[in-house]
């Protein structure tokens, strides 16, 4: 049974401080270290505020880029200043997952958390279907851009709530143990109103497959790896901001 978080203290403020939101900022964008592994903390509920200014910057990068080169060229921007604001990390992260899924249960941890060639090749998968996917966006460009990445970084919230951490050792500890339901209930609650009240039914079903997709993921890292990593965390992440795309690609 995994080891349970510290009781919260009564006199502790509800949310972490402003101060807070840089630490979250650090830890998903190219602001914090180059090769520091995540530490995933309390600052996890500010995860949708990055997520909104990715989704923000998204939006400008398309527009200012559109207007001069086209939707295509636009589209192919949009990829590539995603991978550098966030070092390309959600990506690098679904493409070790895609490629770790053949392997031995004895060997998935290491090839998860290794950067073999194969995780990279899939990674430029990860990034071509991003890049289709954005092409495809007509009628409903504006929400892809804008709520793909902010839904991605709740997602990741989501997943990091209650996980066992996947450990090579066997041991069952919390993957995130500062992060409790308040963290998950403020995260989800204020990104899922948000989508939902400025898209209508389009943002309810954008809420539904989100959470459909953060569910699966739970499951399935931790029938296959007994819970969840660095990696897993970024590519349930990755896999929802792809999803989302989808869809609304779908109905565009």
């Amino acid at each position: 049974m995994a080891a349970t978080s510290p009781e919260r203290n009564p006199h502790d403020a509800l949310l972490p401080s402003w101060r807070a939101i840089g630490t979250a900022f650090r830890t998903l964008t190219i602001l914090g270290p180059r090769r520091a592994a995540l530490r995933v903390d309390a600052s996890a509920v500010y995860y949708p505020i990055v997520g909104l200014a990715i989704g923000a910057l998204w939006v400008a990068t398309d527009r200012m880029v559109s207007t001069v080169a086209g939707h295509v060229v636009a589209s192919a921007v949009v990829v590539l200043v995603g991978a550098a604001v966030t070092r390309a990390r959600g990506m690098l992260a679904l493409g070790r997952t895609l490629a770790a899924l053949p392997s031995r249960r004895a060997d998935r941890l290491a090839r998860l958390e290794g950067g073999a060639t194969v995780g990279v090749s899939c990674a430029a998968f990860v990034a071509a279907a991003e890049f289709a996917l954005l092409c495809a966006l007509s009628r409903f460009r504006l929400a892809g851009l804008a709520f793909a990445p902010l839904l991605g970084s709740c997602a990741m919230v989501v997943l990091a709530v209650g996980s066992r951490a996947a450990r090579a050792d066997g041991r069952r500890l919390k993957f995130a143990p500062e992060v409790g339901f308040m963290e998950f209930g403020a995260a989800s609650a204020a990104t899922f109103a948000l989508v939902s009240l400025t898209s209508e039914f389009l943002g309810l079903l954008l809420v539904l497959s989100t959470a459909v997709v953060t569910v699966g993921a739970r499951v399935f890292f931790h029938r296959w790896l007994d819970g969840v990593n660095d990696t897993a965390m970024l590519a349930t992440g990755e896999a929802v901001q792809l999803l989302t795309l989808a869809l609304l690609a779908a109905l565009s």
